[in-house]
């Protein structure tokens, strides 16, 4: 995109306080996972800076283990902020899964998303190992932990595959803004 996704506009929103709505209208307390930006309004959500605790290595793993050990709770969602149209029903139902599992991860096109999962403290060691070793891919240490794949015909009651729309391109805001109506 060649810019700071997080502050993209989509229907006259940012797509970083598209995402705290979405968790808090999922019932959760957003916590942006990343170092806090002066400017930006994230909607009163709590900033965890994973480079403070001076973590040697970055991305999605580590900032998913940064995320799960300041949340305060148990069982966390990851979310992107750039899926726009992720229903808060969905988010419900993958905190609710993670009460059997540490991990419950959407699978859409044959490809995880697991920056769209909920997952639990219970993965950290994992996680932790996985960070040591430099193998830093997020989907590796799913199968270290007792998890569950929710399939597509799972995702249909939430609107199925197109919800999971990334918003990467110019094509994919316009996508995404036409099956918003402009107006969200």
């Amino acid at each position: 995109m060649g810019r700071d996704k997080a502050l993209a506009r989509l229907g006259g929103r940012t797509l970083l306080e598209r995402a705290v709505e979405l968790v808090r209208s999922a019932g959760g307390e957003p916590l942006i996972v990343g170092a806090p930006r002066p400017g930006i309004d994230a909607g009163g959500a709590r900033w965890a800076d994973e480079t403070a605790d001076g973590a040697s290595a970055s991305g999605p793993l580590p900032a998913l283990a940064h995320g799960l050990r300041v949340c305060g709770t148990r069982r966390a969602v990851a979310l992107a902020c750039d899926l726009p149209l992720l229903p808060p029903g969905l988010l419900r139902r993958l905190v609710g899964e993670a009460e059997e599992y540490e991990a419950v991860v959407p699978r859409v096109g044959g490809e995880l998303q697991v920056l769209a999962a909920a997952y639990t403290t219970a993965c950290l060691p994992a996680i932790d190992g996985r960070i040591r070793s430099g193998r830093l891919e997020v989907h590796g240490f799913l199968h270290e932990v007792r998890h569950r794949i929710l399939e597509e015909e799972d995702l249909r009651p939430f609107g199925g595959a197109a919800v999971f729309l990334n918003v990467n391109t110019p094509a994919d805001f316009a996508r995404a803004e036409a099956i918003l109506g402009g107006s969200s």
